[in-house]
């Protein structure tokens, strides 16, 4: 039987989230917070990206589509735009591993609910991705931009000589 849209758009977003828990999973043991500096520009740290992965797909996959936001006391940390906190200055990283699943399988469990008329819905807030403001839209944004910060994690395997193929 053919799989739905939302089938298919979930086992999108499925397969990035497991690329980025292959990173993470090479990652152990590294420092979390570590930020490297490559011609004067910092990059992400572990951490940070972990906790901004769970922050945008809250806002993509349950605020912009209609869903209930998990209520994250830390959210603007790591939200579009913020600067990498100093480390006193995390959460702690126990706390943002585990909002990284709770968020991920909340949002899954609701986009499980949506039908094929949810999905060409205009986004909450008017988010415009592509061209198009639609739940369909969101949801195609959050898988891409999933992969994109599992690709940085990448980058931070070599950086810190990991190797993962």
């Amino acid at each position: 039987m053919a799989k739905s849209e939302i089938e298919v758009l979930i086992e999108t977003l499925e397969m990035s989230r497991d690329l980025t828990k292959y990173y993470l999973n090479k990652l152990e043991g590294q420092d979390k917070y570590k930020v490297f500096e490559i011609e004067g520009k910092q990059l992400n740290s572990i951490l940070w990206l972990v906790a901004h992965i769970t922050v945008s797909e809250n806002w993509l996959l349950l605020v912009c589509t209609g869903g209930e936001r998990v209520k994250i006391p830390w959210a603007r940390q790591f939200g579009l735009g913020s600067e990498i906190p100093k480390k006193e200055n995390y959460p702690d990283a126990k706390e943002i591993m585990e909002m990284f699943d709770k968020v991920h399988t909340t949002a899954i469990s609701y986009l499980n609910t949506l039908t094929e008329d949810d999905l060409a819905k205009p986004t909450t807030n008017g988010v415009n991705f592509g061209g198009e403001d639609s739940v369909r839209a969101i949801i195609k944004h959050a898988a891409r931009h999933e992969s994109t910060h599992a690709g940085h994690l990448g980058w931070l395997c070599k950086l810190f000589d990991v190797k993962t193929i």
